[in-house]
């Protein structure tokens, strides 16, 4: 009896193992294969997503450089930016037309690149601009646009520089520039068109990266940035797309990570899309705690099956009859 019930423990017990490798290495290779899954189903849309940002990003810019380009041809506006002795009237003329665009400012220069005025520093005046890529590419009769680095604020824009001329033939008789500023307000209106959480960066002179506009906590997206510094520096010689990691509230999220560069070509900043891999993965947990659960329940229904078997093979049986020849 007792060899019996050894023999069939022995075999409940492998049958036991079996089926938790079993179902183990099939939560394993399950879970690898969803993460697998869900990573490049990310990238997708990420690669989507950047996409839609810089179509976002190039029709923004294009409105406020064509609206730009007709305003520098109405007499009446050139000629009080460039000809008035008052300073107070180019002033309220280049704020009319900030308001006119909903520009976050605007600045004129005349035909040399030297300042004449600029809405949010109207006490500035007299300034060789003339070396920048958007003023000298209006002075040539180009129209431009770019990054815009406030190095001392901190603060990051996308300006258009137009010529103030009469005529696409004429000579231009100054720079006109306007910007948009590259912020909060801006990255909530790209999360609104891609359904992405978006954070807005600049690079400062060590190219080392920090937020100007987010919608996800800054105080947790910056050091993520920060670690990422590395990869994001490649977007200073690369036109690509560098892929970038951050965790942010207990979600990994990964991220594609696109330069803002400047008219001269240099990156001043950059624009990351993020997609949570944890929202991705959501429709695999379900799957996974079925797994776990079958898990368990096999686990408990082959000790049910052990214990009944045992109390079977150790319950005597009945005694058994002598031959009446032995009595």
């Amino acid at each position: 009896m007792a060899l019996g019930g050894a023999r069939v423990t022995k075999v409940f017990v492998a049958a036991t193992l079996s089926l938790a490798a079993l179902l183990g290495v099939t939560l394993a290779l399950a879970t690898v294969q969803a993460n697998r899954r869900a990573d490049e189903s990310i990238r997708r849309a990420l690669a989507d997503v950047r996409r839609g940002v810089q179509a976002l990003l190039a029709g923004r810019t294009a409105t406020l450089a064509g609206m730009s380009g007709v305003s520098a041809q109405v007499p009446q506006f050139r000629e009080r930016l460039l000809k008035s002795d008052e300073r107070s009237d180019v002033l309220d003329q280049a704020a009319e037309y900030r308001r006119l665009l909903g520009a976050a400012w605007v600045l004129v220069t005349n035909e040399h690149g030297i300042l004449v005025a600029r809405t949010d520093r109207p006490e500035e005046f007299d300034v060789d601009l003339s070396r920048g890529a958007l003023v000298a590419g209006a002075l040539s009769g180009e129209s431009s646009s770019g990054a815009w680095l406030e190095e001392r604020s901190h603060q990051l824009f996308v300006a258009v520089g137009v010529p103030l001329r009469a005529s696409a033939a004429a000579t231009p008789q100054g720079a006109l520039l306007a910007a948009y500023a590259v912020d909060d307000t801006l990255a909530q209106r790209i999360e609104q068109a891609t359904s992405a959480d978006v954070v807005l960066f600049a690079l400062d002179t060590l190219d080392h990266p920090y937020v100007v506009g987010s919608t996800l906590p800054r105080e947790q997206v910056g050091p993520a940035l920060a670690a990422n510094t590395a990869a994001l520096r490649r977007l200073t010689a690369d036109s690509g797309a560098v892929e970038v990691s951050a965790v942010v509230g207990g979600e990994q999220l990964i991220g594609l990570a696109s330069p803002l560069r400047s008219a001269g070509g240099d990156a001043f900043g950059g624009v990351v899309v993020f997609r949570s891999r944890e929202r991705e993965l959501a429709s695999f947990a379900g799957l996974r705690r079925t797994l776990a659960i079958a898990l368990a329940l096999g686990l408990g229904l082959a000790a049910v099956c052990l214990f009944r078997s045992l109390q079977t093979t150790d319950t005597p049986g009945p005694p058994s009859s002598r031959p009446a020849a032995d009595r």
